[in-house]
Order: C-alpha cells, then structure tokens, then sequence
C-alpha cells in the first residue's frame, strides 16, 4: 500500500476531512490532497507529526506494515548483569540497621547491669544510649537504614 492510501486510509479512519487534517498539520488541503494522490510526499516533519497524529510508526506509516518484531530493534543492552540490585542491597542495609538498633538494646541494659553493680547507674536504660559507644551504634544504624530505604524506594531502570 503506498503512504498516500495509508493517509487517507488512516485519516477517514480518524473521521477528519482534507481540511480538517490540513489545519493541524499546518499546511494546505491542496497539500493533502497531493500527498493522498501520490503526487507528492510531505517532508520529513510532517511525516513525523502524521504519525504521532495517528499514533502508528513512521515504518507503518510510509509502507503500511504494521511492524511486531521485537528483533527488528535493537535491544538494550543490561549493563547490570551480574551486579547485585538496589533493591537488594537496601534491603541488606535496612536489616544491618535493625540488627544496630537491637544490638543498641541489649548494650544499654547491659551497661545499667555492669552499672548496677558498682553502686552508681541511671534510673532508665535509655539513659546509656547517649554513652559514646552506644552513641556510635544508633548513628550507624541511621545510616544503614536510611541509606537502605533510599536504595528500596529509588526507582530501578528498565532494562527492557
């Protein structure tokens, strides 16, 4: 099928008369008309604008193919292969982060425990979470767990 038949194909298709498609394109209803015929071809702008128009390819446009070939485009190439994901990587850092945070717990009661035997400690044990050491385990438990959210909620690229 020439590209002249697939315009006119796809624009009574559309229900829009020489005109009306003129109109939108920008051009004359002589210029349709002419294209329609096969006594003339548009320039590569309208081609593009037609298409987009009718929401069909350049390819089926010009030939009246309808292309389903996936293997006929190139494929994108998956330069992750082999790399561990973002999704996983948030997730091993979310579970170091809770492993902090639990970890974090049983310091600051034992530090009231060893505390306790001396004769001098906090009434709560969420007092010791502001000792140096422990101090140290809740900031790189934020981290873990930030840092693993971000990776988990970022979003993740098509590779197809």
């Amino acid at each position: 099928m020439t590209f002249g038949k697939n315009l006119q194909t796809l624009r009574r298709q559309n229900g829009l008369s020489q005109q009306q498609l003129a109109e939108q394109l920008g051009v004359s209803r002589q210029a349709v008309s002419k294209w329609e015929l096969d006594a003339a071809k548009p320039d590569i702008d309208n081609v593009i604008q037609i298409s987009r128009l009718f929401g069909v390819s350049i390819d089926e446009l010009l030939t009246g193919e309808v292309f389903q070939n996936e293997r006929s485009f190139p494929q994108p190439v998956d330069t992750d292969r082999g790399k561990p994901g973002k999704r996983i990587a948030g997730a091993v850092l979310i579970l170091a982060g809770v492993v902090c945070m639990i970890l974090t717990g049983f310091a600051a009661v034992w530090m009231q425990s060893i505390d306790m035997q001396t004769g001098e400690w906090f009434t709560e044990a969420t007092e010791y979470l502001w000792h140096f050491p422990v101090i140290a385990v809740v900031a790189v438990a934020a981290v873990c767990l930030l840092a693993g959210l971000v990776l988990l909620l970022s979003p993740q690229k098509n590779s197809k």
